[in-house]
């Protein structure tokens, strides 16, 4: 079976050698016997500027360009599919004796030729990028997740030809927006600046792939070779969830080093005593102190201290095969755990609580346990800790809880039995709530396309891998969903369970609530 990139270099061969083999048995057609000479003299000139092109990119191949026979490879789909019409049409002529074809079949290669010369002169070869400066910036370099973010490119010393574009395209972020550009000769400047907008900024850090760039004619029939440029790096910081009913998971009695009022009764007992001062209860007069001591005496409510004023919240990144899905889900769910774990310590944080952060990390090419003390001052080092945390199979969960008699939190999708002797208290974070459904599969006939008329989109070769890779994405997700799915709540009755307030599973509140 033929590649695509042999059949457009095919098309610049066979259609000529097929329609020429047809007209020079045709001697009734005055238009083909004066303009035949030309078109062989143009296609002879053609053929030659593309072998020009051919060594100089076999001698002197640039890091940009994967292979010589991509300065071959210069037809669209649209040229290869005129350059076979014109034969058509040339055979048809022949056929039917119906001259006007023979007309559309010399105008058709006369502009494939002139086209593909054109280009391959004016516009190939690897000089022009050589010297051609290609910035690019991810703004604002300090984003946190849901910011909206933006590209910035910035083309310096970039030549484009009369009757050509300049053609950009990238993808920053793994299932983020696809950015395009289209320049056109009138545009051309010393310094020109692009920019382009990205949407809601993903938590992580982030390697954006370099920029693909071309040239291409107005008519869309031939185009350059594309090369690789500006590449870049840039980090989106997690936004901790507010979480709700964080304190249900610390229990009563232990450590005094801190303290919490008790919900008692004024009339209930109490060994902590004060004067009164205007604004108190009433309700909690000690009228047998006030009558001995000759002024108002008040009660104060008992305090109990936490059970767990030293706690380490264990983030589970634990899970194999990630990397190879094309659904959305994975990220989605890791993201999620990412702002309960952080929002989960905070919450402890700010109630007294001395917290400790603990993940598996990648470190100079390798997995390894990583703990970080949370501080009140410390939020954007915490947030940084959070963007680097990527699913990962190398260091277990027994690893990162370890073992002693120290009340540790786990925020984890699958919840299962660890070999510890450390007091552990799950929080599950549920793969159904916290994830979105992948893109609808179309549904398109024949006469009804998504794309306005005219759109490459519309293509049946490209309607068709667009539909593959929609399906792709939804097996994906079942077998994505097959792994994170857990279903075993009875066996961790009294836990708890963090789940989006008012269903929203991109930020903003967390409630948790325990396991029936």
């Amino acid at each position: 079976m033929f590649s695509a990139r042999l059949l457009r270099i095919s098309s610049l061969i066979l259609p000529v050698g097929l329609a020429g083999m047809l007209a020079v048995r045709v001697d009734r057609e005055p238009i083909l016997h004066a303009v035949a000479p030309v078109l062989v003299m143009l296609w002879i000139f053609m053929i030659g500027t593309l072998v020009m092109r051919f060594i100089e990119g076999r001698e002197h191949r640039g890091p940009s360009s994967t292979s010589h026979w991509e300065h071959v490879d210069v037809l669209t789909a649209g040229g290869a599919a005129l350059s076979w019409l014109a034969a058509g049409a040339l055979i048809g002529a022949r056929l039917t004796g119906w001259a006007s074809l023979s007309v559309i079949g010399i105008l058709g290669f006369g502009l494939v030729f002139t086209t593909v010369a054109w280009t391959t002169i004016m516009a190939g070869g690897l000089d022009r990028w050589r010297k051609a400066v290609i910035a690019r910036a991810i703004l604002p370099e300090v984003a946190v997740e849901g910011d909206e973010l933006r590209e910035e490119l910035r083309l310096t010393n970039v030549e484009i030809p009369i009757g050509m574009r300049l053609f950009v395209t990238g993808q920053p972020m793994r299932h983020g927006p696809v950015t395009r550009y289209a320049i056109g000769a009138e545009s051309t400047k010393a310094e020109l600046r692009l920019e382009s907008a990205l949407g809601p900024a993903r938590r992580g850090e982030h390697h954006a792939p370099p920029l693909a760039l071309w040239l291409g004619d107005v008519l869309g029939l031939s185009r350059t070779p594309a090369v690789r440029r500006a590449e870049t790096t840039f980090t989106i910081l997690p936004r901790p969830g507010v979480v709700e009913g964080a304190q249900r998971l610390l229990d009563l009695g232990g450590d005094d080093a801190l303290a919490r009022p008790a919900h008692k009764l004024p009339t209930e007992g109490t060994f902590r005593i004060r004067a009164y001062v205007p604004g108190d209860d009433t309700r909690r007069i000690h009228w047998v102190r006030s009558s001995q001591q000759d002024e108002l005496i008040v009660r104060l409510p008992d305090e109990l201290p936490p059970a767990a004023p030293f706690v380490r919240i264990v983030l589970d990144n634990e899970l194999f095969g990630t990397e190879t899905l094309t659904t959305r889900a994975p990220d989605n769910l890791l993201d999620a755990l990412v702002r309960v774990w952080l929002g989960v310590g905070r919450a402890l944080s700010e109630s007294g609580t001395r917290v400790t952060l603990v993940t598996a990390l990648a470190h100079d090419g390798t997995m390894k346990s990583v703990e970080r003390k949370l501080r009140a001052r410390s939020s954007r080092d915490d947030q940084r800790l959070g963007a680097r945390v990527a699913w990962q199979a190398t260091v277990p969960l027994e690893t990162l809880v370890g073992r002693g008699n120290v009340r540790q939190i786990v925020i984890s999708s699958r919840p299962r039995r660890v070999d510890t002797t450390a007091d552990l208290v799950w929080v599950v974070v549920p793969e159904l709530a916290w994830t979105s459904c992948e893109d609808l599969v179309r549904t398109e006939s024949g006469l009804t396309h998504g794309f306005p008329s005219g759109s490459a989109e519309n293509r049946g070769g490209r309607r068709r891998r667009e539909q593959e890779r929609l399906e792709r994405q939804w097996h994906d997700r079942n077998v994505f969903s097959q792994v994170a799915c857990w279903a075993d709540w009875r066996s961790y009755s009294g836990h708890h369970v963090a789940r989006p307030v008012g269903g929203q599973s991109d930020g903003g509140r967390i409630a948790l609530a325990v396991i029936p």
